[in-house]
């Protein structure tokens, strides 16, 4: 009986242990529970970041700070032997790093969803951060932790929190960073084209046919190529084919509709210089592109593609280039006559220089590119060329002078392309303003090529600088048989019919341009404006009575001088005969002396 009584006493003490250890494990459990529950939303808010593609908003700026705060502090601490100290910033240190590293992975992790990245960068994205999170970064200063965490110094509790900060932050990112990696089609979709159906899976499909299997073994071992990646190379170079065959007419069709505007009425025109501007540049683009997934698909050796990328590259830059020059230059072709029109100011032989500077600048451009992508050194070259700048200079001394004639050329106005000007040696048309030289037309057709350092230093009369007024000069001459009386009268008749003639220069048909303002050059003057028209009785000469008639035609044209002139002659034949006047001629009189006969 008291065996039992003994028994139920135990039990009793037992039972309130069992039910508070039963109490505390539930606790346990329940707080292990609420752990995992804030560690799954903690990872469901990033993944919702991820699809929502809303970066972390850390300031890097503040970080970097932080990073260069800590950095000197550990210089100092180390030149005053604080050991703990140290350690302490060390560990805060690595703790800003870690933290900067794992939000730059999510952040790659947004943009490779963005960009649609296959799924190995992810893989290789996320397992390369998860292999510097698992690496023992803590062990240099465990030891130091188990000593110092038992201490109640102000430095010794800030270096177990850092400790403890960074252990807690390893662990969550870790878990996290493996927790995207098992379970990527939260964030990132599987997409067989992107994933499966790239070029290595189309050549390994290719080579595992039975009857194509044996051929790519023999041609692998001889020829260090498959047939798959021969069939994929003639497919793509196939496709670049047909692409180049249709994708022009789509891509300026595309351009017109997007730079054209429906006002104009030659659109058809332009879009066939736009196909002209890109056809050249984007078929050979597509086959040098064509080359370059061949290379890469039938080399194996690395060292041999390094080679072989800085020219592929460099033609890159140049079809480039090309295309945007030849961009540039058609657009001016083609809008032109709508901005000569539009602003009478600007020149069109400045608009053609400047187009040639910019080509040199594309072309060094191009040069400079090639040098880099081949290794060489551009500031060596530079430094060699500032060396022998004055041998340079010297040597170039002609070119430069030339150069800067052009631009004494351009500056001044002096003449343009089209212009009829005479100079001491040359009178023509001005065919070309080149950066060197000028080619101007002869009259007799031939070609010129002058100096621009010459024609710059020359003096030059331009016939095309005349807004008004070519001149016509002539005597002419009435017999000394006519009366005077008929003589004044014919000159008020010519006077008048030239002041009224509609194709003659005079005040009466042609408005002065009048201003209150101070004028230091008349805009007649500098524009060559005359209209000065004089019909007077000149002299008796030999065998005539002259009449000098003195007047501008209204056009500069040469042809239209002529038929104004043809006019002017034949009114003045009418004249003549109207006041009873006649037209002289050379003749001699001979006087005979009686006495002699």
């Amino acid at each position: 009986m008291s065996n039992n009584v003994l028994v139920r006493f135990f039990l009793g003490l037992l039972f309130p242990i069992y039910l508070f250890s039963q109490s505390a494990n539930n606790i346990e459990i329940k707080q292990i529970d609420e752990q995992l529950a804030l560690q799954k939303q903690y990872i469901l808010n990033i993944i919702k970041n991820i699809n929502n593609k809303i970066y972390l908003k850390t300031d890097i700026n503040q970080n970097k700070k932080n990073v260069k705060l800590l950095t000197s502090k550990i210089h100092i601490n180390t030149s005053k032997n604080n050991t703990l100290a140290v350690k302490r910033d060390e560990v805060q240190l690595l703790i800003l790093k870690q933290q900067a590293s794992y939000e730059n992975t999510l952040k790659n992790i947004i943009k490779g969803k963005q960009t649609f990245k296959d799924k190995e960068y992810f893989i290789k994205l996320l397992n390369n951060n998860i292999i510097e999170l698992n690496k023992e970064i803590l062990l240099p200063y465990t030891k130091t932790y188990e000593n110092e965490k038992i201490k109640e110094n102000i430095v010794s509790k800030q270096y177990t929190k850092n400790y403890i900060e960074l252990q807690k932050q390893t662990n969550t990112q870790s878990f996290v960073l493996k927790y995207l990696l098992e379970h990527m089609y939260l964030y990132r979709q599987t997409n067989f084209f992107i994933d499966e159906f790239n070029l290595a899976y189309l050549m390994s499909t290719i080579d595992s046919i039975s009857f194509i299997s044996y051929l790519s073994e023999f041609t692998s071992y001889y020829f260090n190529f498959t047939i798959g990646e021969i069939i994929i190379v003639l497919l793509i170079i196939f496709f670049i084919r047909i692409l180049n065959t249709r994708i022009i007419n789509i891509v300026a069709g595309f351009i017109a509709k997007i730079f054209i505007r429906k006002k104009y009425d030659d659109s058809e025109d332009i879009r066939a210089y736009l196909q002209k501007t890109i056809d050249r540049p984007l078929v050979l683009s597509l086959y040098i592109f064509s080359i370059h997934i061949a290379i890469h698909i039938l080399i194996k050796d690395p060292t041999i593609i390094q080679q072989i990328l800085p020219w592929i590259n460099t033609i890159y830059i140049s079809l480039l280039t090309w295309t945007l020059y030849s961009l540039l230059n058609n657009g001016i072709n083609v809008y032109a006559n709508t901005l000569l029109t539009k602003y009478p100011n600007v020149r069109k032989e400045m608009i053609i220089f400047i187009l040639r500077i910019v080509k040199i600048i594309l072309i060094l451009l191009v040069i400079l590119f090639l040098f880099s992508q081949l290794g060489i050194d551009i500031k060596a070259i530079a430094a060699s060329l500032g060396v022998g700048g004055i041998a340079i200079a010297l040597a170039s001394k002609d070119t430069l002078a030339n150069f800067f004639g052009s631009l004494n050329i351009m500056t001044d106005n002096s003449f343009s392309q089209g212009d009829w000007i005479q100079t001491n040696d040359v009178e023509g048309t001005v065919v070309d303003i080149r950066m060197r030289s000028t080619r101007i037309r002869t009259f007799d057709n031939a070609m010129i090529t002058i100096p621009n350092s010459q024609l710059a230093n020359t003096p030059i009369r331009n016939w095309s600088k005349r807004k008004i007024g070519r001149r016509i000069k002539m005597y002419l001459g009435i017999t000394y048989e006519s009366k005077m009386e008929d003589i004044i009268q014919l000159k008020k008749d010519l006077y008048d019919m030239l002041e009224n003639h509609s194709k003659i220069a005079s005040p009466k048909n042609i408005e002065s341009t009048k201003t209150k303002k101070f004028e230091a050059i008349k805009k007649d003057d500098l524009s060559g404006v005359k209209k000065t028209l004089l019909v007077y009785i000149d002299k008796y000469n030999n065998s005539s009575i002259d009449i000098l008639i003195y007047c501008f035609s209204k056009s500069p044209a040469w042809e239209d001088w002529l038929i104004t002139k043809e006019d002017v002659l034949i009114k003045i034949s009418s004249l003549v005969k109207k006041n009873n006047c006649s037209f002289a001629y050379p003749t001699q009189t001979i006087m005979l002396n009686k006495k002699l006969t």
